[in-house]
């Protein structure tokens, strides 16, 4: 069935939301619970990753929970012993699923996962969500409920249309951190092409400033932050705001690496009795 208009609409705010130029691993699982908050209702998410070479698994929650640890503990006994719940990427084709796909309310009553995990949490539906194209990882999200109906087909929709923009937030925020830049350098910007001014407007952008608050702390009018910003997308060939903020970090990255190089001393030797000469 085709979403709505509103439910477009919702989905399109919220990923405008997560998707903010500042997103990094830091704020990843807060920007994304957020993100799967607007999108559907439940008690409680959670975002956990598997090491596949370390078989250590890490999950955070939205909020705070009576008996999480006890019941967070329990759920790395009992995971491996059902496919709903063993971080296997593969189930349902990696699309995401259900605990009614698995179990009837009846049924699921009677496993260890709902006596020693679930029931103590007052929780009794699950569905989970994997997050895909992630390299050294198997993340996934938990959206967690307790009565009412099962995950409509409109709410199965959305979290599959989700799962492409939290894979591709999960990447975009791990190369944003292995970038080891801090924050962009107006000074850098201006080297690679920019006007002192975009520059600036580019370092506001990339430290997650609207365009509104662009225009208060730099003292000109917003239609003239509008302008700045279709000049930057331009000239770095950029489509969006994130983008514009990560080739900003990376030319920052870039120009410190230049000037490194341009500070070091190098001289070019002859080798003798090199072992690898062929």
């Amino acid at each position: 069935m085709p979403l709505s208009h509103a439910q477009v609409e919702k989905f399109c705010l919220a990923s405008e939301r997560l998707l903010r130029p500042d997103l990094g691993l830091d704020n990843y699982a807060e920007r994304s619970f957020e993100f799967i908050d607007t999108l559907l209702s439940s008690e409680f998410v959670i975002f956990g990753t598997l090491d596949p070479q370390t078989q250590v698994l890490e999950i955070s929650v939205n909020k705070e929970i009576v008996g999480w640890t006890e019941a967070i503990t329990a759920y790395g006994e009992v995971m491996a012993d059902y496919k709903l719940w063993d971080w296997d990427h593969t189930v349902n084709g990696g699309k995401p699923f259900t605990r009614s796909d698995f179990f009837s309310n009846r049924q699921f009553r009677d496993t260890s996962m709902f006596s020693e995990v679930y029931g103590p949490l007052g929780i009794d539906d699950h569905c989970a969500v994997h997050v895909p194209g992630v390299s050294g990882e198997i993340p996934f999200f938990g959206v967690e409920r307790q009565g009412g109906t099962d995950y409509t087909a409109d709410e199965r929709d959305l979290l599959r249309l989700a799962q492409s923009l939290l894979g591709n937030a999960r990447s975009i925020a791990k190369a944003r951190d292995n970038l080891s830049i801090a924050s962009a350098k107006a000074a850098a910007l201006c080297r690679a092409g920019l006007t002192p001014r975009e520059a600036d407007v580019l370092y506001l952008l990339s430290e997650g400033k609207t365009n509104e608050e662009t225009g208060i702390i730099l003292g000109i009018e917003i239609y003239t932050v509008k302008d700045h910003v279709k000049n930057i997308y331009r000239k770095t060939g950029c489509s969006n705001r994130l983008s514009a903020a990560l080739w900003a970090l990376q030319t920052t990255r870039l120009d410190e690496t230049r000037a490194l190089k341009r500070h070091l001393s190098v001289a070019a030797v002859s080798v003798t009795d090199w072992a690898g000469r062929s």
